[in-house]
């Protein structure tokens, strides 16, 4: 995104396009690179699962086709912390059903027999998802978009290390097993 950013103002284009095009191709690569990942995880709960990833797949194309067609980077701003959102009171509601969930993915033993230590994600899950949401409006509200396109990339990658530093704190050591 940054990359994009930076390389598209050598040309004669207006900064909001060059932002909106920056963000929709970072949200398209997201999705395109998470998407097998989503298919296969889906596939070991049943095998004809991955197919419900075709209307979340036909909505996200449409949501990029609103905002290149809009071009307002206030509009592609706020698509982030919606989709942040939506995806925060998923994962909120989730709690109230992690057992049933962590049950019906999460195997009790492993093949050999031992016992498989079950841990939910879903509040750390919603934890990076709040963070998100907090850091982009207070963005949103005090900065220019140069901050908040340089602010946003970084921001992923510490969220990135923050979040496997907490779930390698939640999961259980192997000398408890």
């Amino acid at each position: 995104m940054l990359i994009l950013w930076v390389g598209l103002h050598q040309f004669q284009i207006d900064e909001d396009t060059i932002f909106v095009i920056s963000v929709v191709v970072a949200e398209g690569y997201m999705i395109w690179r998470n998407l097998p990942t989503a298919a296969a995880s889906l596939g070991t709960i049943q095998k004809d699962k991955p197919r419900l990833l075709r209307w979340p797949v036909m909505a996200v194309i449409g949501l990029i086709a609103i905002q290149l067609w809009l071009n307002d980077p206030l509009f592609t701003q706020r698509v982030l912390t919606g989709a942040c959102l939506f995806v925060l009171i998923v994962m909120l509601l989730g709690l109230r059903r992690e057992q049933i969930l962590l049950d019906r993915v999460v195997p009790l033993k492993q093949h050999s027999g031992r016992q498989i230590k079950r841990v939910g994600l879903l509040r750390i899950n919603a934890l990076v998802l709040a963070i998100v949401i907090t850091v982009n409006e207070t963005l949103i509200a005090s900065e220019p978009l140069a901050v908040w396109i340089t602010v946003m990339p970084l921001l992923a990658i510490l969220l990135h290390g923050f979040y496997w530093f907490a779930v390698l704190m939640v999961l259980p050591s192997e000398e408890a097993s």
